[in-house]
């Protein structure tokens, strides 16, 4: 009598720290994950996938195994550790202005570019109190403003912007918190 058990080659690989069968799975997601918990007698293999974090089901680790594979919701706290892009757009001419709102963390970071083709600046104004221009910004030159607010996330923001320079200048904002 013979044992029906096949190994394929490779299954007892690991790709980046992780079983073969698992690497392709493995990332961040924004709103959940997967994680791994071993139990007290788990072995080296389950051992290795506390805290690590999947993007999708990742399955039992090997056969047999009987570790607890659960899902977890991330805190919006730790969504707002990432910067991302809340705003942005293109202010032409002299005059021209735009008013952003928006809820963010407690630190936004404005990123001017004038595209040419004349010098000219910009006049900032934050929740109608902080003002504060840009002085000259030459054709193609970039220029970052860092404001911060200590309240509780998500903060509410209102940004007022206008192109102070030369006409037919065109401006390029953007706003991550």
């Amino acid at each position: 009598m013979s044992e029906n058990w096949n190994q394929h080659m490779g299954d007892d690989q690991l790709v980046h720290g992780l079983p073969k069968h698992m690497a392709a799975v493995a990332g961040d997601d924004e709103n959940t994950y997967w994680e791994i918990i071993p139990g007290k007698n788990a072995c080296a293999a389950c051992k290795t996938m506390r805290g690590m974090r999947f993007a999708k089901y990742p399955g039992p680790v090997h056969p047999n195994c009987n570790c607890e594979i659960r899902r977890v919701a991330q805190q919006v706290a730790q969504r707002e550790k990432k910067p991302r892009v809340v705003a942005s757009d293109m202010l032409q001419g002299s005059g021209d202005n735009a008013t952003e709102k928006f809820e963010a963390g407690q630190k936004i970071v404005v990123e001017i570019r004038n595209l040419g083709p004349f010098v000219t600046g910009v006049l900032l104004r934050i929740d109608g109190e902080v003002e504060r221009t840009t002085g000259h910004i030459w054709p193609g030159q970039v220029l970052s403003r860092e404001f911060s607010k200590f309240r509780e996330p998500p903060v509410p923001w209102v940004v007022f912007l206008m192109c102070i320079g030369g006409d037919n200048s065109t401006i390029m904002y953007s706003i991550r918190g």
